[in-house]
């Protein structure tokens, strides 16, 4: 009778590891598998078929007993609603079943499987499928280097070393398949739930060093169901995040037990193997070298504190600190060794170019004269301390973390109550903390790395307060403690099902069929030319070349498309297109090459590209011999391979960002870059002898004396936007009302709203062509563009004039009416959601 408590107790250690892993993990995996089904959307067709029962019920009751007092009606609507639900369950049970299908159908290919959820997520996915294929994620190998042949059209792009996950992701897809054979999209779906349930118990056992099981579910709860890092590790977000959070993890922790260890041999054991996590990270990302930073920060930390302790208090810890600096330069050695031999020299080659473009990652004006995509990519945003502890889930715990970390650094330091590992992990992690709000500031990115070392600290306090509680048998305060416990867990849980009820892919039908109908109707060489955002699917679902995608983003070709989307003229549109899927940016290059000055050479391509090849070839033979001339030529003036066009609808609030790039004025460029190492003559001199409007460049330099530093990104380039969405209007007797309440008198072709607005001028299109009329009294700051459909209905668009005549508006809201070049090729509309791809007529 008395085996059963025995075997228990035997086994109780073991039973409680378990329970407290498959818990933390199966709710970690729980809310990741949200896009698996969308469970979130069978509530939103119950509630839709619940409303419909009871408009149903509601037009019943008015139709049969319009005579009754409404209080009587909505006692018989209510009983109609009861009475139906109770009879029809089944029925109704199969209209929820049809709708949720229906619903999450927009997001699900034709065999039921969603769509993978991000940009990142294709292009990484085609690299493994390279992999698989050739060997490696390159198109071709060229000179040992691996060029992707999709990017950068039409001369590609040299892959950088960050390769990790393709190797490994082909290598466990081949493992998988000796089991199972599923398509490799399908596996790649799936595989960030195996990627997180590695990473969930991994961390598990790192946070129990601290406190024990309630420290590891508390800091693996807040870790794991963090919403920042719960929807970028998703089924179906098949990016990098996850090993990114893993791999600077297992660096720390093996670092940490090199120095805390007693024994000589296991230190440089455990930092050869610190070293070989360090080279696999920066194997697998590019910005890897911020946990070394750490680690060199931290170390000159402790080394400092010895150094103080030594000096002023007279230890006897010399032996220390010489085997403290002796294994950093181990483990710095063994680091170079790792990264030589599985990454190549270039990320050694590269360090200080990388570091230094982490402090002017989203700062627009930078040493070159082009503009910095990152300062208009939201992803890379500031952020201020409020911003970050909200976007943690919750504020009070953030605070509560941040307050955990720093009452535990004083008992480190000042009381001296820890030792070993358990001091040594207190510095490294505050270091951690330090160096990622810093870089959370510069981008919204880093926000993730936050939450390492904080649910730690937050997990350690909760164990700590209950073991100092239980101590001194205090049973009120170690019951406040478990209500805390609790309270927590159920707050992350909680935010956790909110996170991921908000996670749907970016892909969806309507885009997977125009992909597909570009992939069929399409030549093999045709390049597609829009915005960067969608460049991804472009190359791997509708199989094209790109002229930049999101891994691209960064190059001078974001200037020149945002040319081209806010060009007025179609000529100067199509020449600097030409320019582009003929060579790239290489004419700059060709042209720098000879002058040596971006400036110089930006503006006389500028000058190049509304000219004709015989002004053109003049120009160019002043200033490079005949070769290099004709290869410009041949760049700006040849007919290029088969293109097309495409804009869509994210392009209209995406303007901001797109106009700031394309109005990027390079004489504010020089004056801002020089304006306080150069006397005024000499900048304004040089400005108008590179053929700048004089009068322009007095004004820029005046402009730029007054301007301050906070304001001077929004002084260098203007931006333009779209005030809301492309909306409907109904006719009534020649009247059109507008959804947004303007109102459109078709034959005085005068537009306001009902408050009084005025825009200042109005577009349309006559005889075809696009006309603008200045409006008597405006009193807005935006314009006014009115369209009518093919299915005759009058549509209504507010925007900045500049935008008026863009090539953009054109082409998204016209159709491309009146304009030669760009032929109507397929055309995908979803209410006033269109995309719109055409043939580039050369």
């Amino acid at each position: 009778m008395n085996l059963f408590p025995e075997r228990f107790l035997r086994y109780r250690k073991a039973l409680v590891w378990a329970a407290a892993l498959i818990a933390v993990t199966g709710a970690n995996l729980y809310f990741r598998s949200y896009p698996v089904y969308f469970p979130q959307l069978k509530g939103h067709a119950q509630k839709a078929v619940e409303q419909r029962i009871q408009q149903m019920a509601v037009e019943v009751v008015y139709k049969k007993f319009p005579q009754f007092d409404p209080l009587a009606k909505d006692r018989l609507i209510k009983n109609l609603y009861a009475d139906y639900r109770r009879q029809n369950k089944q029925e109704i049970k199969a209209q929820v079943n049809d709708l949720y299908r229906q619903i999450k159908d927009r997001y699900q290919d034709e065999e039921g499987q969603t769509y993978l959820m991000e940009l990142d997520c294709w292009h990484w996915a085609r690299y493994v499928e390279n992999v698989l294929r050739l060997g490696h994620p390159g198109d071709e190998t060229v000179y040992g280097n691996q060029l992707d042949l999709f990017m950068l059209a039409p001369t590609g792009y040299y892959m950088l070393w960050d390769n990790f996950l393709f190797y490994l992701s082909s290598f466990l897809y081949r493992v998988f398949t000796l089991v199972r054979q599923v398509p490799l999209f399908v596996f790649l779906f799936y595989l960030p739930l195996f990627f997180i349930a590695v990473f969930s118990v991994f961390f598990y056992f790192f946070s129990f060093r601290f406190g024990g099981h309630a420290a590891a579910v508390v800091a693996s709860l807040f870790v794991g169901l963090s919403p920042i890092f719960l929807q970028r590790s998703c089924a179906g977000w098949f990016d990098k995040d996850v090993l990114n959070l893993f791999l600077p993890l297992a660096v720390s922790w093996a670092y940490l037990i090199a120095v805390s260890h007693s024994d000589y041999w296991r230190r440089l054991m455990w930092a050869f193997i610190s070293a070989f996590c360090l080279g696999v990270f920066c194997f697998n990302w590019t910005h890897w070298w911020f946990i070394l930073f750490v680690i060199f920060i931290y170390e000159s930390f402790s080394c400092a504190s010895l150094i103080v302790r030594l000096v002023f208090f007279k230890e006897k810890n010399r032996s220390a600190l010489y085997q403290r600096g002796l294994l950093f330069l181990f483990f710095a050695l063994f680091s170079a060794i790792w990264i030589l031999l599985l990454a190549g020299p270039k990320p050694l080659a590269e360090l200080y170019r990388q570091a230094r473009l982490a402090l002017i990652l989203n700062k627009p004006l930078m040493a070159s004269v082009w503009p910095n995509v990152y300062a208009t990519v939201g992803e890379l945003r500031s952020l201020k301390a409020a911003e970050i502890a909200h976007s943690m889930g919750n504020a009070w715990v953030f605070l509560a973390a941040v307050i955990s970390m720093l009452v535990f650094l004083f008992r480190a330091i000042f009381n001296r109550e820890f030792s070993g590992f358990r001091y040594e992990a207190v510095v490294l992690l505050c270091v951690w903390f330090l160096a990622m709000f810093f870089a959370s500031t510069r981008g919204v990115r880093f926000l993730v790395f936050l939450v390492v070392p904080l649910g730690v600290f937050l997990g350690w306090a909760i164990s700590d307060a209950y073991a100092f509680f239980r101590e001194r048998k205090n049973i009120w305060a170690m019951a406040l403690v478990c209500t805390a416990f609790l309270a927590l867990s159920g707050l992350f849980v909680n935010k956790a099902h909110t996170s991921a009820r908000m996670i749907y892919p970016l892909m969806d039908d309507s885009w997977y069929k125009v992909l597909n109908l570009i992939r069929e109707k399409t030549p093999r060489e045709t390049i597609v030319n829009s915005w960067w955002d969608f460049g991804d699917w472009f190359k791997v679902v509708a199989q094209r070349r790109v002229i930049f995608d999101g891994q691209s983003q960064h190059t001078p070709q974001a200037y020149w498309m945002a040319k081209v989307i806010l060009s007025n003229n179609e000529e100067e549109a199509v020449a600097i297109l030409r320019m582009l899927n003929n060579g790239g940016n290489r004419a700059f290059e060709i042209i720098n090459t000879h002058l040596k000055n971006h400036l110089r050479s930006v503006l006389l391509l500028e000058s190049l590209l509304p000219s004709t090849p015989q002004k053109a070839r003049q120009a160019l033979l002043e200033v490079m011999p005949v070769l290099p001339a004709e290869e410009v030529l041949r760049i700006l003036f040849y007919t290029p391979p088969r293109a097309c066009f495409i804009v869509e609808n994210t392009m209209l609030p995406k303007m901001p960002a797109i106009s700031y790039l394309g109005n990027w004025d390079f004489s504010k460029v020089y004056i801002a870059q020089n304006f306080n190492s150069q006397e005024k003559d000499r900048i304004t001199d040089y400005l108008k002898k590179l053929g700048r409007n004089p009068q322009q460049v007095e004004t820029f330099y005046q402009e730029g004396f007054l301007v301050s530093k906070e304001n001077l990104d929004a002084w260098l380039s203007r931006r333009l936007q779209f005030y809301g969405q492309l909306v409907n209007g109904r006719e009534h007797e020649g009247i059109v009302y507008f959804d947004n309440g303007f109102v459109y008198n078709i034959k005085d072709q005068t537009i306001g709203s009902a408050q009084g607005q005025i825009p200042r001028t109005l577009f349309f299109y006559e005889d075809g062509k696009l006309m603008e009329k200045g409006l008597a009294g405006a009193n807005a700051g935006f314009s006014a563009m009115v369209a009518k459909d093919d299915k005759g209905v009058y549509q209504c668009l507010l925007l900045d004039r500049e935008l008026g005549g863009s090539l953009l508006v054109r082409l998204y809201l016209f159709k491309g009416k009146g304009m030669k070049h760009f032929v109507p090729f397929i055309d995908a509309e979803e209410g006033n959601n269109f995309i719109r791809v055409f043939n580039i007529a050369w």
